[in-house]
């Protein structure tokens, strides 16, 4: 019965040594600051006695995962020494230690403005998951590398690796060469850099011209293709076109070598004339209408076989004075003078030719005497008599009116 105590005895003190020392594996006795994290996801490898960090510092352990659907939570002992370090607004990233390591828990401090007026984290605190850009970008790159690591197979990766060690074994010296001629080449772009960034900039402009151009571009090279097809097919027509035009060529240049002179010579006497064409080119359009509608006029003048104007009789123009010789001064230039539709009748111009200026330009005023004397009634019957075919003295007085003003040099107008 005394043997059996005693056994008994031992396996209670084994089994309490064994519960002392399972205790203090998992820090029962320690004395810790329980606070709880919130995260979105856990991913993989991240399980109860993962560590937790603060600036690569080992502060506490994760003592419980749970998992609920939507989100995880995650019970953290922090240790008591690190606690007054710790702000209460401090965030946590869920990062894997290695390439192939299982997770931690990496808090991350707020800015130093936000830190200073946070008081430090105490038990029963909540810590949510860092849901900053960099934040989501390391943990979705964690995320996304495990599945190509599994891809890869570490084992071939490490052979790999191993392989290229090998192959970069003995060769330091040329690559560290290389490396600083590297960093020469680029201490010499450095200051080139703004032109090359804006060089860059500029030719995504230009591609993006040329990418709204493509349609158009493709469309010309289509037509292109086509065109090159026709020439193709045509090659004979063009061959002979070719040799005729060669045959001009050399027909022309012949004459050319023959008369270049007296086309040269031609040009140059004619280029006084085409200067003073060219200088009363704007009398050109006044002048053709006037004369489209003079034409129209004419017709109506002599419709149906008669004479239909009217007469109007002007001043006559005075005789030339001494000193009055005809001199061809004028260089008044293009005028159309009224044209297409001139005055009647028209005033008379000022001219440098020789004659006084001034002088009578208007028509005759009313009750003007313009009987024809008996002498200048036989003149006129004497010129105008063969042309009726009458004798002189039946020539009617009408005709001594109406052509009499042209025997004296005056003008009559027909409208």
């Amino acid at each position: 019965m005394r043997l059996r105590l005693y056994g008994i005895a031992f396996l209670a003190v084994l089994a309490l040594l064994l519960s002392l020392a399972v205790a203090v594996y998992q820090q029962r006795f320690t004395s810790v600051v329980p606070v709880t994290l919130q995260a979105g996801t856990l991913g993989n490898q991240l399980d109860p006695r993962a560590d937790v960090k603060l600036r690569g510092l080992l502060v506490g352990e994760v003592r419980e995962v749970h998992a609920d659907g939507t989100k995880a939570t995650l019970d953290i002992a922090l240790d008591p020494r690190y606690v007054p370090y710790i702000p209460s607004n401090v965030h946590a990233r869920l990062l894997p230690k290695t390439l192939f390591g299982e997770k931690y828990v990496d808090l991350v401090p707020p800015p130093h403005s936000a830190r200073s007026s946070a008081r430090p984290i105490r038990a029963g605190d909540v810590i949510t998951q860092d849901r900053t850009k960099v934040g989501i970008e390391v943990q979705q790159l964690m995320n996304d590398l495990l599945p190509l690591l599994r891809t890869v197979q570490p084992g071939e990766l490490n052979a790999t690796l191993s392989a290229f060690a090998t192959a970069l074994e003995g060769r330091g010296d040329r690559i560290g060469d290389n490396l600083t001629r590297v960093e020469g080449y680029l201490r010499r772009l450095n200051p080139h850099l703004p032109s090359l960034e804006e060089d860059i900039s500029r030719f995504a402009d230009v591609a993006e011209v040329y990418g709204d151009a493509a349609p158009d571009l493709m469309r010309i090279l289509r037509n292109t293709v086509t065109t090159s097809r026709t020439i193709v097919d045509k090659k004979d027509q063009l061959a002979a076109a070719l040799r005729s035009t060669a045959a001009v060529a050399d027909t022309a240049n012949g004459f050319l070598s023959e008369n270049g002179d007296r086309l040269i010579t031609l040009g140059r006497v004619s280029r006084p004339t085409l200067e003073l064409f060219a200088r009363y080119s704007p009398e050109y359009p006044c002048l053709l209408t006037g004369l489209v509608r003079q034409e129209k006029a004419s017709e109506d003048a002599f419709r149906g076989g008669e004479m239909r104007i009217t007469l109007e009789v002007v001043r006559p123009q005075g005789a030339y004075r001494p000193g009055e010789e005809p001199v061809y001064g004028e260089r008044s230039g293009p005028d159309c003078r009224g044209l297409p539709h001139p005055q009647v009748p028209g005033p008379k111009p000022h001219l440098d030719d020789g004659t006084s200026a001034g002088g009578s330009s208007g028509a005759l005023p009313g009750g003007v005497n313009v009987s024809a004397t008996r002498a200048e009634q036989r003149a006129v019957g004497s010129l105008v008599a063969p042309v009726m075919g009458v004798p002189a003295d039946q020539v009617p007085p009408v005709a001594t009116l109406l052509f009499g003003p042209l025997a004296r040099g005056t003008a009559v107008s027909v409208a």
